[in-house]
């Protein structure tokens, strides 16, 4: 169990600091100390206008969070690219001498850098790049195989990156594992990792090679497991990472999906000339791509409503239902019964 201290200098909001966020709502190790100067003086959930993190300082510098004892420091944001703040190299210097473990899941691998690399040696720390590929399933070749009879298997299909594929995946497995189900997680991006503690990071998996890690993840966890709840990533019409979500989608072999979207959004998230399809055409196209090898229904859809009032958030919710004739909810605001009930009927 780590002690974490959370960076997320000048970025800690909902949306730019999205695996602290995850971190602090989902995952088993302790959550210290957020830095971040810019909200220093609050505690988390004042500083993110959310319902978690209540008693939890943001300081200013990483000596200030190191008061409160962490034993590793985690880079809290996931920038496109992937590519670590020149400014912040000074601060994750001084956690190693510190004798901190770095946690990071940056497209950068902080091992490669020999100046970090040096700092970890002398000091007794380690790094962990999350995304850094293992070698039994890096370059797996795809082998199309069933997973275990009487197992489910759902994939959480998006409409755009960051509309909450990940945390809507962990609340209902969270409700299905209370209604007594053999549930569990699977980890595909480097924020469900370090809550899962292990998983594919699908976007640092060469092409060829992604269908058959996703393959090797839930062959594993299905013959472990009656549900399991596969994270998404990105959305079959990103114009950047469509080819993750297709190679993602039929490496899982699902039996079920489940469509997550944002209220309100539009347009792909930093791509304001594509907008985003419709849900029904959401919901043939991710049906027609499973088709392809497997028929996977989508049999629910969450919505994301962060940004709205309650009153607005439940229009929303009674629109998207009228529109697909499907069950609709924000599981992190309404819960995920509505949800696990779908799954519950869909799968008997």
């Amino acid at each position: 169990m780590r002690k974490y201290v959370i960076l997320a200098e000048g970025n800690f909001t909902p949306h730019s600091a999205k695996t602290a966020l995850g971190v602090l709502r989902f995952a088993k190790d302790e959550t210290v100390a957020v830095i971040d100067s810019q909200k220093a003086g609050q505690d988390v959930s004042a500083a993110l206008h959310a319902d978690v993190g209540k008693g939890i300082p943001v300081v200013s510098t990483i000596d200030e969070a190191f008061a409160y004892k962490p034993t590793a420091l985690l880079i809290g944001i996931a920038p496109i690219g992937g590519k670590l703040p020149d400014s912040w190299q000074p601060i994750l210097q001084r956690a190693l001498e510190l004798g901190l473990e770095i946690v990071s899941g940056l497209h950068f691998f902080l091992n490669d850098d020999p100046e970090l690399t040096a700092a970890a040696q002398k000091y007794g720390a380690t790094i962990w790049d999350v995304r850094k590929p293992q070698p039994q399933y890096a370059m797996r070749i795809g082998q199309g195989k069933s997973h275990r009879q009487g197992s489910t298997t759902i994939f959480m299909a998006g409409s755009d990156c960051n509309v909450g594929k990940m945390t809507a995946a962990l609340v209902m497995e969270q409700t299905a594992r209370q209604r007594g189900h053999n549930s569990a997680f699977a980890a595909t991006g480097q924020t469900g990792i370090m809550i899962a503690g292990e998983g594919v990071p699908t976007d640092r998996i060469i092409s060829d090679f992604v269908n058959g890690a996703v393959e090797w993840l839930l062959m594993d966890l299905t013959n472990k497991h009656d549900w399991v709840f596969v994270e998404g990533q990105g959305s079959l019409c990103h114009p950047a990472y469509s080819a993750v979500t297709l190679g993602l989608l039929h490496g899982a072999h699902p039996d079920l999906q489940i469509l997550c979207h944002e209220a309100n959004r539009g347009f792909i998230n930093e791509y304001p000339g594509y907008p985003i399809p419709p849900l029904k055409e959401l919901i043939i196209m991710y049906e027609t791509a499973a088709r392809w090898l497997k028929p996977a229904p989508i049999v629910g859809v969450s919505l994301n409503t962060f940004s709205l009032s309650e009153e607005e958030a439940r229009i929303a919710i009674e629109k998207a239902t009228a529109e697909t004739g499907l069950p609709v909810t924000d599981p992190v605001r309404f819960g995920a019964d509505a949800l696990v009930n779908a799954i519950e009927s869909a799968a008997k």
